[in-house]
């Protein structure tokens, strides 16, 4: 046999590297195994969003700046294209329209978003016009205020992928600011 002294000192070796070895793979997987956040979890699809609660739910279509001759520009089109589809497959479904003033043309975008809405077949009497906000801020804002007046639970934001990452955090900044409980989801246009 060997001498005893040196096997409890292999044995005190062996136990710390394998503490060592523990503790290391601990730290590793820790991030691993700890669950998602709920802020982090897969947002739902902006149909489903609307057909969970069709009435409480709105579709926001923000605007962008108009032609010279009033026509659409092709971000806006876009934006309307998806809208109109998140119209007809939630048919109890509202539609804010926001966007203020063309300053060349007599009316503002968001009474050409409505015309241009119910070209693509959405009835009229399920748009809300808002003719006044000229930034992405003045459209969370207003919209924001009618959602509350109307006792929304929340709304698809309809724009562009480069600006929907900024315009979802405007709304949420003003459902906080306004200590609403409203939910936004993102309906990417284009």
């Amino acid at each position: 046999m060997g001498h005893p002294i040196r096997h409890r000192r292999a044995r005190g070796r062996i136990r710390t590297s394998i503490v060592a070895v523990a503790t290391a793979l601990a730290v590793c997987m820790a991030p691993a195994l700890t669950p998602l956040p709920e802020a982090q979890a897969a947002p739902p699809s902006p149909g489903r969003f609307l057909t969970n609660n069709p009435v409480g739910r709105y579709i926001v279509v923000l605007g962008a700046r108009m032609t010279p001759t009033g026509n659409p520009p092709h971000i806006l089109r876009q934006r309307l294209d998806r809208a109109a589809r998140l119209a007809h497959h939630s048919p109890l479904s509202r539609v804010i329209v926001t966007g203020g003033n063309s300053w060349w043309l007599p009316v503002p975008e968001s009474t050409f978003m409505h015309v241009e809405l119910m070209k693509r077949g959405v009835n009229p009497l399920r748009v809300i016009d808002e003719p006044t906000a000229t930034s992405t801020v003045e459209n969370a804002r207003r919209s924001v205020a009618i959602l509350r007046s109307l006792h929304a639970s929340g709304a698809v934001i309809v724009t562009n992928g480069f600006h929907m990452k900024r315009a979802l955090k405007n709304f949420r900044d003003e459902s906080r600011r306004t200590g609403s409980r409203l939910t936004f989801v993102a309906g990417y246009a284009g």
